[in-house]
This record gives C-alpha cells, structure tokens and sequence, in this order.
C-alpha cells in the first residue's frame, strides 16, 4: 500500500530546512555572546512569580505563555537578556512542531516581548533580547469609579462590549474574572456592602478598558483623565 505523506509533514519538513540546523552541521555565532552578570537565583524566582501573576501575561495564548517562560528562563535564568535559539530549539522546549514554535515566537516578536536582535539563518541560530512585562500595578481608579464610569455606558456601548468580550481568548476572560474577584475581596475587606450586580460591572468596566483601543476609550470618554 502507497503511503502518502500528508502536507503538514511536508511543510515541516521545508520549515526545517529553511529555519532549522542539521545536527551533523556546525553551528555558526554571529558574535560571542558575553559572559553572564551576577545572578542571583532568589530575585529571578522573583521574577517568574511576577511574570506568572502579569495580567498582561495570563491573557496571553497558552501556547505564548509557554515559549515565553522558556525564553525567560533561557535568557534572564542565566544572568542576561539575550538568548540564541533556533526553531528546533523552541520546538523542543514546548513539545511542539517547529511550525507551531515558529508561529508562537512571531507572535511574541509582534506583542513586543520578544525582540530579533540577530536574524537566523541557515546553519546560524537567531539572537532574541527577551523583554520583561512592565512592573504591574494596581488599577489607579478605585472600584467605586468603575461602577460610576460602567453607568455612563450606553446601550449600543453594552452591545459592542458584550460582542468583544464573547470572541476574547479564554484565557483573557478567565484573567478578567480574576481581576474582579480580586477586587471584590479587596472591598469586602475595607467593610464594603456589595449588591449581587457590582461583580458584573466591575467585570465589564475592566473589559472595556483592555479590550477597547485607548483612542477609542479617550474619545468617547474625553473626561476619564485616568484609565
């Protein structure tokens, strides 16, 4: 019986030969990478811990999550911010074709965590600076001015936020959720009575604010100085 190979092998198999090394091929440095700083293992512990509690970064994609940790542990794990990888060299840290790696690191290039500081080419690993999230910080509006701003939305507003919040990945609602109850504990905490639909307009308030583009928010909203 003829054995037909199906066009997922085939493009992984031309995506290797494009983007991947032989591993009878020596491996070609386009510059010598600089000896590591001082490391210090506790405030890089430190550092995951905060990556993984991001906001930022608990909406992204699982896949991105995943090739993201790994780039981080490759580069700041070791004591700097740089890291040279090849395709064959994420597929492996994930368990993933080098397709799907390669299609997860653009997407980290594109979200700006990932910058190409040295392109790969055949036979020569590619060069990454690998950017951290910026320091995460509490919304600088108190909940009672999320409620407030969430009255002000209008109809066709609660129609085009429901509308987002429905196509959103999953993981950025579940990330939303969590936010919410975050800060219902905190109000509940202060001694706060809660009526049963505060969760909901919290919710929404901080969906629009992330799902929204802030020339959109600012224009329509021209008197919210702080989002």
């Amino acid at each position: 019986m003829d054995i037909v190979k199906s066009s997922e092998v085939f493009d992984e198999e031309a995506l290797a030969r494009e983007f991947e090394e032989r591993e009878s091929a020596p491996q070609l440095t386009s510059e010598t990478r600089p000896a590591p700083p001082d490391f210090n293992p506790a405030r890089f512990s430190e550092l995951v811990c905060q990556t993984l509690d991001h906001p930022d970064f608990r909406a992204l994609p699982s896949h991105q999550q995943i090739l993201y940790v790994q780039f981080l542990r490759h580069s700041h794990g070791c004591g700097t911010s740089h890291v040279q990888a090849s395709i064959a060299d994420m597929a492996q840290w994930v368990g993933t074709r080098g397709k799907n790696a390669l299609r997860a690191r653009q997407q980290l290039v594109t979200a700006g965590l990932l910058k190409i500081t040295v392109r790969p080419r055949h036979f020569v690993k590619g060069q990454f600076e690998v950017r951290l999230f910026s320091p995460q910080a509490r919304p600088h509006i108190s909940p009672d001015t999320m409620i407030h701003r969430f009255h002000q939305f209008t109809a066709k507003d609660l129609e085009i936020l429901d509308s987002q919040i429905r196509t959103a990945e999953p993981e950025i609602r579940e990330a939303l959720l969590d936010d919410t109850r975050q800060l219902l504990v905190d109000m509940k905490r202060g001694g706060f009575e809660l009526p049963p639909e505060t969760e909901t307009k919290i919710y929404k308030y901080l969906a629009f604010v992330r799902l929204t583009g802030r020339w959109r928010i600012t224009s329509r909203f021209k008197e919210w100085d702080v989002i």
